[in-house]
């Protein structure tokens, strides 16, 4: 890909001055990630700035009106599907990585099994899949959170989207999806992207068997009401496409959810005051009750800390998107071609917007609207369709984990680590206190 040059039509992003990038490879030094780095690089350059390095050639948008007009206002210049990234190869026509009509009529057929009424049915699931998790932690045992996290939101989403049962499912895919995972993950191969990642081929096959299996089975013995049941009617033989819709799922509605609430409770575990509210909040509106979403409608001190989580951890921290046309991002010029990274990790960040952005304080978000400058799930017409369930899985399982039981730090600072998503970084422990 060529460089950017100026256009009459108006003029390339900066590139960050030497002393911005100085500032980054210091950031990164010190410990911090290379989302961290962004950072540094919005605050010399500004909103909208590019990356250009040896086999690498970026455009970042940083602040809320060039990932609005990214989002939003060029959407149908600024396409999803990024050729040749692994995230493509592996989901092929995933409804995360297709755009315009296909991506509206994938949304067609999922969107109603997203619906609140549709999904809160399934609290009990959500609750007894918490309640699985917490027998599971002895009183006073360290607790690698982020694994219970997956293993939690992975049963949740196998039986409420799927009807596969969860607890006997999940561990047996938990480990291939590690391994799709991984190969996904931000890599050498954003610099080369032909690079292989040794050891990922076995598990990615099984992975792949055991999905047209579970089509197969469901083509064989249909049980109707399911998203799965859905795209078989929908594509009728075309076992593909099944695939490619059900393998995305797994990945992307698990992962998500299990970095959030894995978040949730580091956070909260490092803040032992924010824990306190939260817990009397939910013993007084639920007692030793079973949380339900009607129960805990309203209650700003536990949704506090839920977009709280959100903000400093994003899941999906980085969008990628492919200029197919020239575009402009805040008067900047995007020639077709050329690569944008969406950061609402820096957005959510940012210090013109925020006051205190890296601090974690819950309360910032009671009784205050969040426009542009907040968008966990995106927006414009890839808005994360799963947000619905997200959301409840979040709130009955953080509500549960509160009455069980109380979190203590076993870390000392809690360290992210980017792979599919921004989750916490391996050996991050929690230790536990089992109420009842």
């Amino acid at each position: 890909m060529k460089p950017m040059k100026e256009k009459t039509d108006g003029h390339a992003p900066p590139i960050p001055s030497v002393e911005s990038r100085l500032r980054a490879l210091a950031v990164r030094l010190r410990g911090g990630t290379w989302l961290d780095a962004l950072e540094a690089l919005r605050a010399g350059a500004g909103d909208v700035f590019r990356l250009e390095m040896p086999g690498f050639r970026a455009v970042v948008a940083a602040g809320p009106a060039s990932i609005r007009a990214a989002l939003v206002e060029a959407v149908s210049s600024l396409r999803s599907r990024v050729d040749p990234d692994p995230v493509v190869r592996l989901f092929r026509t995933g409804i995360l990585v297709m755009d315009g009509a296909e991506h509206a009529a994938l949304r067609r057929i999922a969107a109603p099994f997203f619906r609140p009424a549709a999904l809160e049915r399934f609290a009990p699931t959500i609750v007894r899949a918490a309640d699985r998790q917490i027998e599971a932690w002895a009183d006073g045992a360290q607790v690698e959170i982020v694994e219970a996290m997956r293993t939690l939101a992975l049963e949740v989403l196998l039986e409420a989207l799927f009807g596969i049962p969860g607890p006997t499912e999940a561990p047996r895919l938990l480990p291939l999806l590690r391994a799709a995972q991984a190969y996904i993950s931000p890599g050498p191969w954003l610099l080369h992207p032909a690079l292989s990642r040794p050891g990922l081929k076995g598990p990615l096959q099984e992975l792949e068997q055991a999905i047209r299996d579970h089509i197969r089975e469901r083509r064989a013995c249909p049980m109707g009401g399911t998203l799965l049941d859905a795209w078989i009617e929908a594509f009728g033989g075309d076992e593909e496409r099944v695939r490619d819709q059900m393998l995305t799922m797994l990945i992307a509605g698990h992962d998500t959810v299990a970095a959030w609430l894995a978040w949730t409770m580091i956070l909260l575990a490092a803040h032992p005051e924010v824990q306190e509210r939260a817990r009397a909040a939910v013993d007084a509106r639920l007692g030793w009750g079973t949380p339900s979403p009607e129960a805990l409608r309203g209650l700003e001190e536990l949704e506090g800390i839920g977009w709280e989580a959100l903000r400093l951890y994003p899941p999906i921290p980085v969008l990628n998107r492919r200029a197919t046309a020239s575009c402009t991002l805040e008067g900047w010029t995007i020639p077709a071609g050329v690569r944008v990274m969406v950061s609402l990790y820096t957005l959510h960040r940012h210090p013109g917007l925020w006051a205190e952005p890296h601090a974690f304080r819950p309360e910032r978000f009671r009784g205050e609207g969040m426009g542009p400058r907040f968008l966990p799930f995106g927006a414009g017409p890839h808005t994360c369709i799963g947000a619905p369930l997200a959301r409840l899985e979040w709130k009955l399982a953080v509500a549960r984990m509160l009455q069980r039981a109380a979190f203590e730090p076993a870390f000392s600072t809690p360290r992210p680590r980017m792979g599919a998503t921004l989750e916490p970084a391996p050996g991050l422990l929690v230790r536990i206190r089992r109420r009842w």
